[in-house]
């Protein structure tokens, strides 16, 4: 029987719109995804934003760290126009609005936790929107899981491997469902190891067909891309 090869969409369908923005977020339903990824930090104000980096400076015509600044100055800025003129003018999403696509659709969530302190806050959001069941929640701090589990122990995690060992893996499974390994550092035999384990396998971030088809090949049972919609056409349905 063929198994099933969850697609997730990196950021949002981030080849085709600004990254977690709602324009891509949107389109990686559109695309196909089961599951659409995004990044959240807390504004200095106390709201949940997607956004992946702590700066505003690479995504967004503004300055300073996120956690620094209120909401209405994130919710002035242009989180499009580094992308291309036809998003100018797109905000930095809130988690709600980002939650609001979710529910509307057929996806699943994946929210990666970027700083620490506020898992009780999205775990709430996750919560109100009655997300829950198909919500799966990140983390490259390994405490950030392990606060999710004793908070809502029925919600997925993922734990980041950013330098994947057979140890860690081992490690991983006592914080996580899921292990996440980069498509370059990704083997076969970790696969192995983390099915044994009773884990799961996402492998980020692959862009082209042949690393599809390697990843699945290899055992990888969630594949994080940029670009869904060519990753759906080449593993197909």
């Amino acid at each position: 029987m063929a198994r099933k090869i969850f697609i997730v969409a990196h950021r949002g369908s981030s080849t085709k719109a600004p990254e977690n923005t709602l324009p891509a977020f949107e389109q990686a339903i559109k695309d196909g995804a089961d599951f659409v990824e995004t990044d959240v930090y807390r504004t200095r104000d106390g709201a949940i934003v997607c956004i992946h980096d702590p700066s505003l400076k690479r995504t967004t015509n503004g300055e300073g760290f996120v956690f620094e600044k209120t909401i209405d100055y994130l919710r002035s800025l242009d989180a499009g126009s580094w992308f291309s003129e036809k998003f100018k003018g797109v905000q930095v999403p809130l988690l709600e609005e980002y939650l609001d696509i979710i529910a509307s659709s057929n996806a699943g969530a994946f929210i990666e936790i970027k700083m620490s302190g506020i898992e009780e806050e999205v775990l709430g959001k996750v919560l109100q929107w009655g997300l829950e069941d198909r919500t799966v929640i990140l983390s490259g701090n390994w405490g950030v899981l392990l606060n999710v589990k004793r908070l809502v122990p029925g919600i997925p995690t993922l734990a980041d491997l950013p330098n994947p060992t057979p140890q860690a893996i081992l490690s991983a499974a006592k914080v996580a469902d899921i292990v996440s390994i980069h498509s370059l550092l990704f083997e076969e035999q970790f696969s192995e190891i983390a099915h044994r384990k009773g884990l799961l396998v996402n492998v980020w971030n692959i862009n082209t067909p042949e690393e599809a088809l390697s990843a699945v090949e290899n055992g990888a049972d969630f594949i994080t891309a940029d670009n869904p919609e060519l990753i759906r056409k080449t593993i197909g349905k």
